[in-house]
């Protein structure tokens, strides 16, 4: 899941470096446990970059977070105050462009979960449809934890429609948003989404990891936001979540935080580190117009134009378990069998072997095929 440089390396935002070593060279701070819900300027900085300062959702005070774990401590948080407070269902849709790991959180603790995908094998493309029919299959009272959603692009009138049909069933939406800004450089646009469903009145969780945005790789931290219809009942649910913090780490990491933190409260820092975001992005767009272009030149079979049009660091090549098959046993190129690969692997180096092996599943499916 690392985000890669040209030269092969994972990437890390310019910033980070140095303000890691200004907070080790800091006299004054001090190594004490954090607070249970963690640091709150690390919060409130999260909070408004997902959600931007002037949100209305923070103006009338109903949205708050904790300071979690890892990329899944949000899950593991979230999943157990719904285990015990959300007595409407104990189903759990996972909906996402892939498999996601947190479903088996959510199985652990006794929920029935369904896994479904809006990624269409046969179209090659994000497919809304997809999502709008799980949503009108789905019970009353469930829980969806979507993923990636934001790159499932919706029309104006599918987002209505499908709020619409959660509001009827009681749907508790879970999201997740594992790395803001990477999939368009567009940090705001990316989570626009969540302004639909507050200006709805929902409620709802949300994952928020910053440690990839960061590339601070080895020390995974995030919040689970939470957003309520009142600030007495944000502060209800708060209060049971720090319950369960104390008892799943007692203390979150901090020197992430302080990372983050220092960059996201200075403006001068935060417009550089977003100019280094939108280089990635940038960069990510570049290595799949090669890719493409190289596989056209080749003669590669097929259209490969849902290479470009994906957004993100992860795409689907539009390979089927037979090409990844033989790209994993005849050419030693080691991806996931959906074909679901980290484009900021592909560098000048490995470029040519990568697509010309691509080209030769193809056509050795193709002639098998004969």
């Amino acid at each position: 899941m690392l985000c890669m440089t040209k030269e092969g390396q994972p990437w890390v935002s310019p910033m980070v470096r140095k303000i890691r070593l200004q907070i080790a060279q800091d006299p004054s701070l001090n190594y004490e446990y954090m607070p249970v819900m963690g640091m709150n300027s690390f919060i409130q900085a999260s909070l408004s970059l997902l959600f931007g300062k002037n949100s209305q959702v923070i103006m009338e005070n109903r949205v708050g977070g904790v300071h979690t774990v890892g990329d899944s401590g949000a899950f593991q948080l979230g999943a157990q105050f719904l285990k015990t407070w959300y007595r409407d269902s104990q189903i759990v849709y996972i909906i996402s462009s892939q498999k996601e790991s947190y479903g088996l959180i959510f199985q652990d603790l006794g929920f029935s979960v369904y896994e479904c995908s809006f990624w269409d094998s046969t179209k090659l493309c994000l497919d809304p449809s997809m999502l709008l029919d799980v949503v009108e299959q789905a019970p009353r009272g469930c829980v969806f934890v979507m993923g990636n959603v934001a790159n499932c692009k919706l029309s104006q009138s599918q987002w209505i429609k499908l709020m619409s049909m959660m509001k009827s069933k009681r749907i508790f939406p879970f999201f997740d948003i594992p790395c803001q800004g990477l999939s368009t450089g567009d940090l705001e646009e990316e989570t626009r989404f969540l302004k639909y469903f507050v200006s709805r009145g929902f409620e709802f969780f949300c994952s928020q990891s910053l440690s990839k945005i960061f590339g601070i790789y080895d020390e995974g931290v995030g919040i689970l936001v939470v957003v309520a219809l009142s600030n007495e009942l944000l502060l209800c649910v708060l209060s049971q979540l720090m319950n369960y913090a104390r008892a799943l780490w007692l203390s979150p990491p901090s020197t992430g935080a302080r990372i983050i933190t220092s960059i996201l409260c200075n403006p001068a820092l935060q417009g550089e580190w977003k100019q280094s975001l939108e280089g990635v992005v940038d960069n990510i767009m570049l290595i799949k117009e090669k890719v493409k272009e190289k596989l056209r030149l080749l003669g590669t079979p097929g259209s490969w134009d849902h290479i470009t049009e994906q957004k993100g660091s992860h795409s689907y090549l539009g390979l089927s378990s037979q090409q990844v098959e033989y790209l994993v046993k005849k050419k030693h190129i080691y991806i996931p069998r959906n074909g679901r690969i980290n484009f900021t692997c592909i560098n000048a180096c490995n470029i040519d072997y990568i697509t010309q092996s691509i080209s030769e599943a193809v056509l050795f499916t193709k002639d098998s095929k004969k």
